[in-house]
């Protein structure tokens, strides 16, 4: 899950991509579709007694479409969808939408390859990289409160970073945008100017962007933190961020319509978000922002509300494209260890210490994350509660709800994927995948 500082303020709204739908929660109940024979092979759908326990518990939420898929290591072994992605379109097993946090997952393993060749070490200071990247960016990322102290690679991707989001409005907010995907420079340019200090930094704050927190002493959530170690891959590969997962991640894993790049995939395949309204109220985690929508609202409207597709410079944390089909695969990689199908993505060691805790108690006990973090691996973690074996990441962006987990000792995954926001106090999302993961097992 990810907190509060992963909002958008939404600019630039694009009224021909946006509808007001309305509707109820039965309404969202049409089949989707289950395999496709066409992208991934013959991947059966789920028995009928499961897929109806399923859709009940996303259509109580008010979930306007919805895919999942439950994996072992070796197959994909269940694939389904149901209810709209878009409107007058079919939610289908292979509709792609932003998957947020769940995004970070892949952004780390971008990192830990680096690790992985030696180009990089968890030990590294970022500004011995940023000193001489050639991709335009911040130069040096201090803490204003510690100076002193470095931020080093491994304390981006577990979280240990001081960086932090000012509360919205605010530069991370009016990163998002209706319209055409940002130029691949444009995080390199927005990370220059949050990180780096003033005249030369225009949207810097000591006190807003920074904790006062030591680097490696304190386990607070960091969506930026996660942008900038993109920056990082950036910089030692000389390769824009989207390219080089597109090349060395998602490719090479078999993710072949998962994107960081929203242009590079089908539109016939795009979901859109989208929120639930009671009585002109906007339900979910997170703000309405109704700049969005090009209809106004009335008082006493109830029903769905659908949303553009839109875009950040800021990705790496949150915007990365897929769906139910690609991320079985990225499960099944993790299970593997690395490995898919006989392709190592990544090596071994370096997959076993990402699902391994690599913080210490006494900082996850104090922790500013908005769960009960009880293991932090490199971007993995679990929760309390979680059995053991039990890794997880979720994502939710504006109108979209995606969520990952892995049974490492069963040896099972599963995914869901949701085109419409749901609140945190009445989330389905864990029930779903238990019961995905019981079904892996016994398949």
């Amino acid at each position: 899950m990810i907190q509060g500082s992963r909002r958008a303020f939404l600019i630039g709204a694009s009224a021909a991509a946006m509808a007001v739908v309305a509707g109820s929660a039965t309404a969202c109940s049409t089949t989707g579709g289950g395999g496709d024979s066409n992208y991934g092979g013959e991947i059966p759908p789920l028995p009928a007694p499961l897929k109806n326990e399923l859709q009940q518990l996303a259509d109580s939420r008010n979930i306007m479409g919805c895919s999942v898929s439950a994996v072992t290591r070796d197959r994909t072994v269940y694939a389904d969808a149901w209810g709209t992605a878009r409107a007058g379109q079919p939610m289908t097993t292979r509709s792609t939408l932003n998957i947020g946090s769940v995004s970070k997952t892949v952004t780390a393993t971008a990192v830990l390859q680096l690790v992985a060749s030696g180009r990089l070490a968890m030990e590294t200071d970022v500004n011995d990289v940023l000193a001489h990247s050639k991709i335009y960016g911040p130069r040096s990322v201090r803490s204003p409160h510690h100076p002193d102290v470095p931020i080093r690679v491994g304390h981006l991707l577990t979280h240990l970073t001081p960086i932090t989001s000012p509360i919205e409005p605010g530069p991370y907010g009016y990163s998002y945008r209706a319209g055409e995907v940002p130029d691949p420079a444009e995080m390199g340019r927005w990370l220059h100017d949050f990180l780096t200090p003033a005249p030369r930094g225009w949207t810097y704050d000591a006190e807003r962007n920074f904790l006062k927190t030591v680097p490696g002493e304190a386990h607070q959530y960091s969506d930026i933190a996660y942008d900038l170690a993109a920056h990082i891959v950036q910089a030692v590969t000389g390769q824009y961020f989207s390219d080089y997962c597109r090349d060395f991640v998602l490719r090479p894993a078999g993710m072949n319509r998962s994107d960081f790049n929203r242009d590079q995939l089908p539109v016939s395949d795009r979901a859109h978000p989208h929120a639930w309204f009671v009585d002109g109220v906007k339900q979910g985690m997170w703000p309405d922002y109704r700049n969005l929508i090009p209809q106004s609202i009335p008082d006493d409207f109830t029903g769905h509300a659908e949303y553009a597709p839109y875009t950040s410079c800021l990705v790496a944390d949150g915007g990365l494209r897929s769906n139910a089909i690609d991320l079985a695969r990225w499960a099944r990689l993790w299970l593997g260890e690395g490995t898919i199908d006989g392709k190592q993505v990544l090596p071994r060691h370096i997959a076993s210490a990402a699902l391994a805790n690599q913080v210490p108690e006494r900082i996850l006990a104090s922790s500013e994350a908005p769960l009960p973090f009880i293991s932090q691996g490199y971007v993995w973690h679990r929760l309390r509660g979680d059995s053991e074996g039990v890794w997880q990441h979720a994502g939710s962006e504006f109108g979209t709800a995606t969520y990952v987990m892995l049974d490492t000792k069963r040896g099972v995954g599963a995914a869901v994927v949701c085109n419409t926001e749901v609140a945190i106090d009445a989330d389905p999302r864990v029930q779903m995948l238990q019961r995905l993961l019981d079904a892996a097992a016994r398949a």
